[in-house]
């Protein structure tokens, strides 16, 4: 098998694994409102090694915090969700941009949309509802990482374990 097909396969392994376990952490913790944000969130900072994971995830759980509180902020302010968010991702996208914080912009738009639009009574509960779904699938989808780079680095000292000195296998 090519080495391009089985990274596939293990990274493919290692986001469905990521989501399912942010899935039942999230209803094992009894969070009110959907375990999806969770699964979407383990999976959307998954990446093929542990550091880069762990980058997307600060970069996620920080463009929802941002996004999700100043959202909520600006519907009670205004009280028109529609005004809300147009006001939302204008600001968000401006202090971005200010920031130098490009791959902060579309989880912070969509956090500012999300908490704008979901139409729910208590704003502040909702989003703080939904950021904590947000940490709760990155640090799965950490902890899944993590294993998987252990076990891969016990897969290959095992294979280095039985070649000789020489490269060649037993």
């Amino acid at each position: 098998m090519q080495p391009r097909h089985f990274e596939a396969i293990i990274f493919s392994a290692k986001a469905a694994v990521a989501s399912v376990v942010a899935v039942v952490g999230y209803e094992w913790i009894k969070m009110p409102g959907a375990p999806w944000v969770a699964a979407v969130s383990a999976v959307l900072v998954t990446q093929p090694n542990l550091y880069a994971s762990l980058n997307a995830s600060l970069l996620r759980v920080a463009a929802n915090l941002a996004g999700a509180f100043g959202g909520a902020a600006l519907l009670a302010l205004t009280g028109q969700p529609q005004l809300a968010m147009a006001i939302g991702v204008m600001l968000t996208g401006l202090v971005c941009y200010m920031l130098r914080q490009d791959d902060a912009l579309r989880p912070a738009f969509v956090a500012v949309i999300i908490v704008t639009l979901i139409g729910e009574h208590s704003k502040w509960h909702s989003s703080l509802d939904r950021v904590l779904a947000v940490i709760i699938g990155c640090g799965c989808a950490l902890f899944v990482g993590f294993l998987f780079d252990k076990i891969a680095s016990l897969v290959s000292l095992s294979i280095k374990d039985k070649t000789d000195p020489t490269g060649d296998q037993e």
